[in-house]
């Protein structure tokens, strides 16, 4: 059960969920991940915390995303791989 949104572009994230997983996992891919991978992965586990997700490995590939569009993003591919679909 995968679900992934966004895209490669400019100003965008790339969000990979997969909840077959043991607890919670987040991975950060960013140019900026020394500066604000932590608020990234904040972000990621607020959204899963508001949507009760206890097991997931999320991927997080960074473009310059800002954090509402990290969480809007986390959310669609939370939602996709709920339904089993991988778009």
């Amino acid at each position: 059960m995968i679900g992934i949104c966004g895209n490669e572009k400019s100003s965008d994230v790339l969000v990979t969920v997969d909840l077959n997983n043991n607890g919670i996992e987040v991975i950060i891919e960013s140019k900026l991940k020394k500066m604000f991978g932590k608020l990234m992965e904040k972000a990621v586990r607020e959204v899963l915390e508001e949507m009760n997700v206890e097991n997931a490995k999320v991927l997080v590939q960074d473009f310059g995303a800002l954090d509402f569009v990290i969480k809007a993003r986390t959310r669609t591919a939370v939602r996709r791989a709920m339904v089993g679909g991988k778009n």
